[in-house]
């Protein structure tokens, strides 16, 4: 009886080439051509990634990235960590934003190979009659790594904190994964591994606490369960060496990063005013309930025939039967293709976040029901399948697959599968699972499943392309971002639009005497930390202006004005916003009065402070203020020529009027309409 290949050849006495010589080449043939085809699609996301890391910039989520990491250790004001993490690695970059986009793909790429292959040699001993070939650990690797690539299939081309959750939970459960293996061969499980678990942690939580903790938490528990044959000597010893791990991590966190006493103040009341209103548990556990009925009936209503073909392929035990539902996963295969096609499911990117997550997830739930119905009818075959044969503590690796994705995606505000979708590598490895214990399922069954798999890679991969060449984060595509930002330093190793690129070297020209030297206090409300990166300024408070959360600005500015005076001292920031703003005196931090002195050139001279005692608003600058001349020049004010299709990308006209606390009372303002989807 010869082993069958990854995709999961019949174990029968009587299988096609069992008793042939030239069993073992064709298997062995097959498994190359797949690892060739998996590695070729991981290839191609991966050559889009690079080629478009100097092409496009969005002055949202990214701009807010950035933001926090070009001042990492000057502004601890935020809800995330992640900036202790990716500003020292922007910083030694030399600021260079196309080269931070490089190294976030080099550790997507690298985890995700760690990942596979810790999970490939984990399923060897689990799949006696796979080939005794190193190519299959490699094709399974490169198919997890494709599948990875739907990390990029709308998120912004930087790093961000979601990063740092992702691939962190994957790296987590990579070393549960070969801790799991040295169980199963009952070698000690070397002391390196868990210790790496302690650092590891110590990211995550500092860049996402509310997943990281759902997602320790079940890392920890699948480790358990996975030494509990060694006994609890052995659980005692990883979890020491975990915990010093962690220790050592935070200790060099402290010494040579932040100090904890510094961040963890910013970081915890910041996020106690994003609980008590903006993501509070109980409308985000409401609303992941809604979106996920919601995307489990439109996958079944779009896959409804692959999903009966493949139940009835399954079932099936006579060669009649077993033609029929062939004829049937055909005809389901043409019609959900169809829908994906016509549908957008091929197409990335944060607008057709409606679109593809149903389709993709649908090879996923199509691999799974036909390793559900094969194990329920087990007892009806001769054979029983490998994936029946699965110990408790192979369940519990499979159920940590299951869950890693989704338990990570908790704590934002977005639907849950938006989140979900980008730690796919993990559903395509229990893809893989399912594809090689099914061995003893019906032919049609079988292939359907390796259809599912394959399809999970192909889909991935192109969303991935599509989302990074065509559809990037709000901005332009590739191939539309061709023109540099000329006088905008921060912004030098980027191509983009033309649009884009005259507003913001315009702006940056106007306002170059009031920027000088780099550090100034820029505040750019709702949501347009792109725009302070652009000017070489820094946030006032935090660096995210939610334009959701005017009280959580409010906070944030406070903070920085202690005393009734910010870091800035006579010269008050500049001012940018979305909608024209009301600045109370009450908040305001330095003089009453209207004053903004240029260090260099000729500047107006600055306004007298009212009387003491008058209730009377301070002066509006003049119309010949520089600022004024700023705004006409680069429409940075509301007007009839900046409304519709005919404004720059990153701002769109509203209609609301907001109250912001300010630390100075005068300000540019500018409309803006941010996208209701958010990575933040």
């Amino acid at each position: 009886m010869e082993p069958p290949s990854l995709s999961a050849e019949p174990r029968r006495a009587d299988a096609p080439g069992a008793d042939g010589a030239t069993a073992v080449p064709t298997r062995v043939l097959r498994t190359a051509v797949a690892a060739f085809a998996a590695t070729a699609a991981a290839g191609v996301w991966i050559g889009a990634v690079a080629l478009s890391a100097g092409h496009g910039f969005d002055v949202t989520d990214e701009g807010f990235y950035l933001l926090s990491y070009r001042w990492w250790d000057t502004d601890l004001r935020s809800f995330t960590g992640a900036q202790y993490l990716y500003g020292p690695v922007f910083d030694l970059l030399g600021h260079d934003i196309a080269a931070l986009r490089l190294f976030r793909l080099c550790t997507v790429v690298g985890v995700h190979l760690v990942f596979g292959w810790s999970f490939m040699r984990w399923l060897r001993p689990r799949r006696p009659h796979a080939p005794g070939t190193r190519l299959w650990e490699a094709a399974g690797t490169a198919a997890v790594v494709a599948c990875g690539g739907l990390v990029y299939s709308w998120l912004p081309l930087s790093p961000g904190y979601n990063d740092v959750s992702i691939l962190g939970g994957l790296l987590a459960a990579a070393l549960v994964l070969r801790i799991a293996t040295a169980v199963d061969r009952g070698t000690a499980v070397p002391a390196w591994t868990p210790a790496a678990l302690g650092p590891v942690a110590v990211a995550t939580l500092l860049a996402k606490w509310t997943s990281s903790a759902l997602v320790l938490a079940l890392i920890a528990t699948v480790a358990g369960v996975a030494l509990a044959p060694q006994g609890l000597r052995a659980v005692a010893r990883c979890a020491a060496w975990a915990l010093g791990g962690a220790a050592a991590a935070a200790v060099a966190v402290h010494l040579f990063v932040v100090p904890w006493t510094a961040a963890l103040p910013e970081m915890v009341a910041t996020n106690r005013l994003i609980a008590g209103k903006t993501n509070s548990p109980l409308a985000l556990l409401g609303m992941y309930t809604r979106t996920g009925l919601l995307l489990l009936a439109s996958t079944v209503v779009n896959h409804a025939l692959l999903l009966a073909a493949a139940v009835f392929a399954a079932v099936s035990r006579t060669p009649a039967g077993r033609r029929g539902a062939a004829v049937l996963a055909g005809v389901g295969l043409g019609v959900s293709g169809w829908r994906i096609v016509a549908g957008g499911g091929l197409s990335g990117g944060s607008a057709n976040l409606h679109r593809f997550p149903a389709h993709v997830l649908a090879t996923l739930l199509l691999a799974v029901l036909i390793g559900g119905v094969v194990l329920f009818r087990r007892r009806a075959d001769r054979h029983r399948p490998a994936l029946a044969d699965e110990s408790r503590r192979g369940w519990a690796c499979l159920a940590m697959l299951v869950l890693l994705p989704v338990f990570q995606a908790a704590g934002t505000g977005n639907p849950l599968h938006v989140m979900a979708i980008n730690a796919f590598a993990a559903w395509g490895a229990l893809g893989i699972a399912v594809l090689t214990g099914v061995d003893t399922a019906p032919w049609p069954a079988r292939r359907l499943t390796g259809t599912a798999v394959g399809g999970s890679v192909v889909l991935a991969t192109v969303v991935a392309t599509d989302g990074v060449r065509n559809h990037p984060y709000r901005t332009a595509g590739r191939d539309a971002s061709t023109v540099t930002a000329t006088g905008v330093p921060a912004l030098a190793s980027l191509s983009l639009d033309r649009r884009t690129a005259d507003e913001l070297s315009g702006l940056r020209r106007a306002l170059r005497p009031y920027l000088e030297p780099p550090g100034r206090a820029v505040m750019a409300f709702d949501e347009m930390a792109g725009v302070v990166l652009a000017l070489d300024g820094r946030s006032v408070g935090e660096a995210w202006y939610s334009a959701l959360d005017p009280a959580r600005t409010a906070a944030g500015i406070r903070a920085r004005c202690a005393g009734g005076q910010g870091w800035w001292r006579e010269r008050s920031p500049s001012c940018s916003s979305g909608a024209p703003c009301r600045l109370p005196r009450s908040t305001r931090c330095g003089p009453a009065g209207w004053t903004s002195p240029p260090t260099t050139g000729s500047s107006p001279p600055p306004r007298r402070p009212p009387a003491s005692g008058s209730t009377s608003r301070p002066p509006r600058p003049p119309r010949s203020h520089p600022w004024t001349q700023m705004s006409a020049r680069t429409r940075l004010t509301a007007g009839p020529r900046w409304t519709g299709r005919s404004s720059p990308s990153w701002f769109r006209r509203s209609t609301r009027r907001r109250t912001f606390p300010a630390c100075c009372p005068g300000s540019v303002t500018s409309r803006a309409r941010i996208p209701a989807t958010s990575s933040s």
